[in-house]
């Protein structure tokens, strides 16, 4: 560690992150004066078996790391003895946290000299948990936010350094919201630093305010059933379930309970009211092998058109776009009608 009589001159930081939030977090960081230094950054697909959870973006995040020359951490995970010695070794005064699947263990949240920061995107205690992008739009959120926190035990409960509002349109998606709190973060990183900077440096105190745990919501990973249709629900609630999932869940529905089929392409409009006429929600009320389909719904006139899916065979295997395109005539039908639960 650089030191002057007056002590140490430079922070720094190890950064755990995934994604989007983490590649964000490294650049907010890179970008800061050299009185920052990222001592090393923990990828999450770094861990073993992380390769399960790779998308395009971590190609970015690891370019970057060989890009800047820093290193590279791999080891099995946050609470792992070898993580600890990593800790032992580079010593950093703060360790950033920005999407991580694994809850901290105390003897890694009480390591002595080391202030571990999470960077959640949500307006916290409001809507703790894995995936806050999806959540707020299923909540009909106004708003959302960043909030840098301490860590503590539990999820996403400590002490709150900085949090900022994020304004939410009336047709967001997961992807959307996942993009303008990640544009937030970054902005935010520098602020952050330079107040953790004053306190570890400079002695200044740190400013930090616990959260209200009485307004506290939490919500929990996405799974593949939560993207099946209920077809009684309304267009809102639909498009809402259909919005909030994008890019992570593709939402689904059964014909007759026996094929199911996924939705990735799909759009809510109003036709002719007398095409719905008598037609129960879900029922396909239209079939075309090169534009797709359209389900009729609960609310007279409005249809779900659905442009791209996939078929499933026996409900496990699901053919590839182009096999549906092809066989899609002798599996979906006008007057078909998909099973609700």
């Amino acid at each position: 560690m650089e030191t002057t009589s007056a002590g140490p001159t430079r922070l720094k930081i190890l950064l755990c992150g995934y994604g989007h939030l983490g590649l964000a977090l490294l650049q907010g960081l890179l970008n800061l004066p050299d009185w920052c230094e990222v001592v090393g950054v923990f990828r999450w697909t770094a861990r073993p078996g992380g390769q399960a959870f790779w998308e395009p973006v971590e190609d970015d995040f690891k370019a970057l790391v060989e890009q800047a020359g820093l290193r590279d951490i791999a080891c099995p995970g946050v609470n792992s003895f070898e993580f600890i010695q990593l800790l032992q070794e580079v010593r950093p005064q703060v360790v950033m946290v920005g999407s991580w699947g694994e809850i901290l263990k105390a003897h890694v949240l009480e390591f002595p000299g080391v202030i571990l920061v999470n960077c959640h995107p949500s307006l916290l205690p409001a809507h703790r948990g894995a995936n806050p992008y999806a959540s707020v739009i299923l909540e009909q959120e106004s708003e959302t936010g960043v909030t840098f926190h301490r860590m503590a035990a539990g999820i996403d409960t400590g002490a709150i350094f900085l949090q900022r509002a994020v304004p939410l349109t009336l047709d967001e998606t997961g992807d959307s919201v996942r993009n303008k709190c990640v544009a937030a973060a970054y902005d935010m990183v520098p602020e952050l630093v330079e107040h953790l900077r004053e306190h570890l440096l400079y002695g200044y105190p740190l400013f930090e305010r616990p959260q209200d745990h009485s307004r506290k919501s939490y919500f929990g990973q996405l799974k593949q059933e939560s993207g099946l249709l209920n077809w009684s629900e309304s267009p809102e609630a639909l498009s809402r379930q259909i919005r909030a999932l994008y890019p992570w869940v593709a939402c689904y529905s059964c014909l007759q309970g026996k094929r199911a089929v996924l939705f990735y392409g799909s759009r809510f409009m109003m036709v002719d009211p007398a095409r719905t006429e008598g037609r129960a929600p879900g029922t396909i009320i239209h079939f075309d092998a090169k534009t797709g389909f359209q389900i009729a719904l609960n609310v007279p006139g409005w249809v779900l058109e659905v442009e791209h899916y996939k078929i499933a065979v026996n409900n496990r295997f699901f053919l590839p776009q182009w096999l549906c395109r092809l066989l899609a005539p002798f599996l979906l039908r006008a007057g078909q009608r998909f099973w609700s639960p």
